[in-house]
């Protein structure tokens, strides 16, 4: 393991503005990865310590996985139709005055997030069991357009149930990495996914978690344009 890629929770809190307790609670969460330990010190993976600074470390209750998908597909126009209408209603109200990185900042329990590195022939095997989400649903012109980018970054992303992710590792040999050209996100139901695609504003989300300036201001951009609609 390289220096470059390992920092501690100390210097992880620096960069975060944070204190070392926070996060420990970012490791828990799984938001932060482990790479080791040096004597008693804890070693955390630099890109993933980057990632939750672009994201934002404010503090703030999330919403569970079902909120937080129904709110969501309620900014891509869709019908959540696992809460309730007065959920809906209230749900609504909360958006109201929201930004981008508010949602993001929210929404970070849609999912269980796993990354490996996986060869680059099990990358279309890996693809054909994912719904596209991230960079691999840029591959879709239309959604490419709405973010003014384009696909073929080199990485697969998107959406399993939970525990899939694990059984698509072993049949692929693929190997927990966490700078891995393979983003698994696992869920734990199928509602939000009509027609097997991902809503827009999930996508949206999805991309502001990118190192790429470009793909996290493309991300940003978009669920701001979804807020004020």
């Amino acid at each position: 393991m390289s220096s470059m890629e390992a920092v501690t929770t100390r210097e992880a809190g620096q960069r975060l503005g944070i204190t070392q307790a926070s996060v420990r609670q970012l490791v828990g969460s799984g938001q932060l990865t482990v790479m080791g330990k040096a004597g008693r010190v804890l070693l955390l993976n630099r890109s993933s310590v980057e990632r939750q600074a672009a994201a934002g470390t404010r503090r703030g209750r999330a919403w569970t996985p079902k909120v937080a998908w129904a709110a969501l597909t309620m900014l891509s126009g869709g019908n959540p139709g696992w809460i309730s209408s007065s959920e809906k209603s209230r749900l609504k109200s909360r958006l109201r005055g929201r930004t981008a990185e508010d949602v993001a900042l929210l929404a970070r329990h849609k999912d269980r997030v796993r990354r490996y590195r996986v060869t680059q022939d099990g990358m279309p095997i890996l693809q054909d069991h994912l719904i596209p989400g991230g960079v691999s649903a840029l591959r879709s012109e239309a959604v490419a357009a709405r973010f003014g980018l384009t696909g073929g970054s080199g990485i697969v992303e998107g959406y399993v149930m939970l525990g899939d992710a694990e059984q698509l590792a072993a049949a692929l040999g693929m190997v927990e990495d966490p700078d891995g050209n393979a983003i698994v996100r696992e869920v734990a139901f199928t509602e939000p996914f009509v027609d097997c695609r991902a809503p827009l504003a999930a996508i949206a989300v999805d991309l502001m978690g990118s190192l790429s300036t470009r793909e996290r201001t493309a991300g940003q951009r978009v669920i701001n344009e979804l807020l004020h609609v």
